[in-house]
């Protein structure tokens, strides 16, 4: 066989051999991960902590409060793609898994994480969209002040990537210290139920109601965060004889997922038209029915 001959056959080969391989080429280039908006990594674009749903993020000032309901956008970029062919179009894929979670100061998470999963199918024209989510959560009932972050993860199946980032928010409302023994913190006489602020004098007249409010510090959380407390109240006259006697003014349980830092207690006392007038003092005993140990607490009043 000629040299020509021999050539010839060599290079047929070799575009067989070509040819052959577009294939597999191919569908290795479409499996192969793409990342978004030119990004070469997973990346949380922005996050906003927000006090209503589709309002603006809160300012670094303003306090959320027990009870209240947070709600969090945040959108990502920098995920991986698989493009699959279909016909003449391309059809991009993307798969992702998030898990946000608030906390507090103490790094103890306030509620259940909320998690998703974000799998689109994404069109040509879709190059440069990013996904965004919203999600929302209930503060816990009983939650003392301070500062506190929302901790968002973001997985990328398709590019083995994670990320993570925390969005700092502050609770206002109830101030305590903590304290490892039973004690009274923030008691107040008011003028009314529903007053914030507390009496400077808690001088009351004949016929009036008085009101207090206190809140209840270094219980034992026993197993789903329950606590057992309870409380009653003694008021001694001005000549030092019973007023009012009541061991068993209320009793106090719950569970929670959050474990409660304190629990606020009330107290409303009917002041007869006739009482006579001078300083009364209000014993309060508090009873950790968990821990077995009690604190007793002595505050006075007036009747003028």
């Amino acid at each position: 066989m000629r040299f020509q001959e021999i050539r010839h056959l060599c290079i047929r080969q070799i575009r067989r051999l070509r040819f052959s391989l577009l294939p597999l080429l191919a569908l290795l280039t479409a499996l192969t991960p793409k990342s978004s908006l030119g990004a070469d990594t997973l990346t949380i674009l922005s996050g906003a902590v927000q006090k209503a749903e589709d309002s603006p993020a809160v300012s670094s000032s303003y306090e959320f409060l027990s009870g209240d309901f947070l709600y969090f956008s945040f959108r990502v970029a920098g995920f991986k793609t698989r493009t699959q062919p279909d016909g003449n179009n391309e059809a991009k894929s993307i798969s992702l898994a998030y898990e946000a979670t608030p906390f507090d100061e103490h790094n103890v998470a306030l509620c259940p994480p909320v998690a998703g999963i974000i799998d689109t199918e994404l069109n040509a024209e879709d190059k440069d969209w990013t996904p965004n989510r919203e999600i929302s959560f209930v503060l816990p009932s009983f939650l003392a002040a301070g500062s506190c972050r929302l901790h968002l993860k973001v997985q990328d199946k398709f590019g083995n990537e994670e990320t993570s980032r925390d969005f700092p928010f502050r609770i206002g409302g109830t101030r305590v210290t903590p304290s490892s023994n039973l004690t009274v913190q923030n008691f107040a006489f008011l003028r009314k139920e529903t007053d914030r602020d507390p009496l400077e004098v808690a001088a009351y007249s004949p016929g009036d109601t008085v009101f207090a409010r206190f809140d209840i510090v270094g219980f034992k959380v026993g197993e789903k965060n329950t606590y057992r407390l309870a409380y009653g109240v003694t008021v001694l006259r001005p000549d030092g004889k019973p007023f009012l006697n009541d061991p068993k003014a209320a009793e106090l349980e719950q569970d929670a997922f959050y474990p409660a830092p304190y629990v606020p207690g009330v107290l409303q006392i009917s002041v007869p038209p006739a009482s006579p007038r001078g300083q009364y003092v209000l014993v309060l005993h508090v009873r950790d029915l968990l821990a077995g140990t009690e604190y007793e607490t002595k505050r006075a009043f007036s009747i003028e």
